[in-house]
């Protein structure tokens, strides 16, 4: 027969082989080179694993035989200024997790029932679990971390068979073990913070020293040779966490704590804050805010209300009202324009900006001549914008020589506290924005300006230790090691700190509203209040206004033994008080009576007794060996050294 092929058409022969010997060349060659192809494939892909991806795939066989191991370290301790009272702590607890879908519907309320009794929970906690139980998820967590004593009776529930469904796993867990001063908290809440579940610390000493506390991990690399031989190489060393001893007294702390919880319910305030500093050193001796919370159970906290994890002491700006009376007074000090004794006329009405605004006293009325002393005790607005409008010959030169000497004192700015969160206030610059006549008699009497209390107190501490502006710190040591006491520059005069004593003594002194709530027999004590009206920016169909039921109540006070040695800072805020008369509100419990309780604690606690008339100076008695009230912080020589620097600084604020 005849066949054609690709090239022709021949006849076959089938008793001869040259036929199918030309037929079968063009395949031979078809088949030939699709071998040589995959065998060009074949190399290519050779040359690819071997030569080009060759780091790559070792890289990858040797995590298959390798492994990293690492191992973080506990994180580190807290304990209060005695070293010996732990506030914070790390803890092995039993993370408690179960699977709803091995129980029957009828079993999870009995499960949920037992596991309340087992864990020894509060009241409500057996509905909780049984939400959970019946919230249609895989797996739940229970309970973020048992202790040994539930882990034990839950695992001996499952062993017996008597629950089901359950898994306890070992983890740390951050421990506050003081039970603070209010119900439902943990001590020091605020200032400590907490550490969450990622194992980050937020807010407060958590936050701020968390890379210290938590030090860091031990790396190692584990791997197997092709002999089977284990080999580990040691990637990072790790370190462990630092232990913090703070500043903080427990007993003080707790006190304060009782104390603001009570008050705050008495004023049916919205908060009440407090913080107790050594003048002197800087050093935080108690800071608490009511409501606070439990720093245990920082999720239900979250949950309810987060912002009870700000710090109010160090993060919420609010205007002080007539405490800042007392920087007015400085200013005009230091200038010469007035002394403690200086007469001023106290009027009904002091018109200003051409009669365009008024100033008035809080009870509308006028105490005639009257002097600085005395108007600082009976908190008149209008002798202080007198003083204020005294510190220049223009508006503009006063505004700035006032602003110059909140600046030096450190309103405005950030204390340097070490503390996460803190706010640096809201101060307006005459140089940036002109300031009126009125804005400069507002601010002479704190209207118009934002501090926060760690400002305030801070700023006392400088009006009475010499005219020194030291550094609030909460951590005295770390590993033992004692934190720096930090000068940051001097505020005023040595003289004109005296007199501000002199004239803070008088307060409590002169008005006898004052005299009689606040007065610490034996002791040398002095302060000033300060009630401020709440601005409300959307209080009528959006226009803004100030509240006229509620206010924030501040008094910073100071006490000693023959001289300052504790400064003690409070506010109410948002206090609804009885109107007793025109400028006249009272609070069930007012701020110079939280102060007066505070002191007595203090020396209640210490044991600090009375001096003796020849007495001439005074070691603060929570830390031995600081400089005493009446000696001299800074040596004379360092001392004019800061105030030549004062003086450089004033003028650059004048230029500016």
């Amino acid at each position: 027969f005849k066949q054609k092929t690709a090239y022709e058409i021949v006849d076959c022969d089938w008793s001869s082989d040259v036929c199918s010997s030309d037929l079968s060349r063009p395949r031979t060659k078809v088949t030939a080179a699709l071998i040589t192809l995959a065998a060009i494939v074949c190399l290519a892909r050779l040359v690819q694993w071997q030569v080009i991806e060759r780091d790559r795939l070792l890289a990858a066989a040797a995590s298959q035989a390798s492994s990293s191991i690492v191992q973080s370290p506990p994180r580190g301790t807290i304990t209060d200024s005695s070293g010996v009272v732990v506030l914070a702590t790390t803890v092995i607890r039993y993370r408690l997790t179960a699977l709803p879908s091995r129980m029957s519907a009828s079993e999870r309320p009995v499960v949920a029932a037992r596991l309340a009794e087992l864990i020894g929970g509060e009241a409500g906690d057996s509905e909780r679990i049984r939400a959970l139980l019946e919230s249609g998820r895989t797996r739940v967590t229970i309970h973020p971390g048992v202790d040994d004593a539930a882990a034990e009776r839950i695992q001996s529930a499952v062993s017996s068979g008597e629950l089901t469904g359950l898994s306890l796993e070992q983890v740390r867990l951050r421990s506050y073990p003081q039970p603070g001063g209010s119900p439902g908290t943990s001590l020091a809440s605020q200032v400590l913070g907490f550490v969450n579940s990622d194992g980050l610390g937020q807010y407060g000493v958590e936050g701020y020293y968390d890379e210290a506390l938590a030090g860091s991990a031990r790396v190692t690399d584990v791997s197997r040779d092709t002999s089977g031989n284990l080999n580990t190489v040691e990637v990072a060393a790790g370190h462990p966490g630092v232990d913090l001893q703070l500043c903080i007294d427990a007993r003080i702390q707790s006190m304060v704590e009782q104390e603001i919880a009570v008050a705050g319910v008495a004023d049916l305030a919205d908060s009440v804050s407090m913080v107790v500093m050594d003048p002197y050193t800087g050093a935080v001796i108690a800071s608490a805010s009511w409501p606070s919370f439990d720093g245990n159970s920082y999720g239900v906290t979250a949950e309810r209300d987060p912002s009870r994890f700000m710090d109010p002491v160090i993060s919420s700006v609010y205007e002080p009202g007539s405490v800042m009376k007392s920087l007015t007074a400085t200013a005009a000090l230091e200038d010469g324009v007035a002394s403690p004794s200086t007469i001023y006329n106290d009027e009904r009405v002091l018109y200003l900006d051409n009669g365009v605004t008024r100033v008035r006293n809080s009870d509308l009325k006028s105490r005639g001549p009257i002097s600085m002393t005395e108007a600082l005790a009976y908190s008149r607005n209008i002798v202080f914008s007198k003083v204020a409008l005294s510190l220049g010959d223009t508006t503009t030169a006063a505004a700035n020589r006032l602003y110059a000497t909140w600046l030096r004192f450190g309103v405005g700015g950030r204390t340097g506290v070490d503390l996460a969160g803190e706010s640096q206030g809201i101060v307006r610059d005459p140089s940036e924005t002109r300031w009126r006549q009125i804005d400069l008699a507002n601010a002479s009497f704190g209207q118009g300006v934002g501090v926060t209390l760690m400002q305030l107190a801070t700023f006392y501490s400088s009006l009475v230790n010499g005219g020194v502006l030291v550094r609030p710190r909460v951590v005295a040591a770390v590993n033992g090691v004692p934190t720096p006491i930090t000068v940051r520059g001097t505020a005023t005069t040595p003289a004109v700190s005296r007199q501000m004593i002199q004239m803070t003594s008088s307060v409590l002194q002169i008005a006898p509203f004052y005299r009689q709530a606040a007065a610490i027999p034996s002791f040398v004590y002095g302060g000033k209040t300060g009630t401020a009206q709440i601005w409300m920016p959307d209080a009528k169909n959006g226009v803004g206004a100030y509240d006229q039921e509620h206010f924030n109540f501040t008094f910073i006070g100071w006490f000693g033994r023959t001289a300052p040695e504790y400064v003690i800072a409070t506010t109410i805020h948002h206090a609804t008080p009885k109107h007793m008369a025109v400028g006249w509100w009272q609070n069930k419990i007012e701020s110079w009576e939280l102060f007066r309780r505070v002191a007595q604690d203090i020396i209640s606690v210490y044991g600090i007794t009375p001096a003796a008339v020849s007495d001439s100076r005074s070691t603060s008695p929570a830390y031995p060996g600081s400089p005493g009230p009446s000696a001299p912080v800074r040596s004379e020589e360092h001392t004019s050294e800061l105030q030549s620097q004062s003086t450089i600084s004033y003028a650059v604020f004048c230029l500016k």
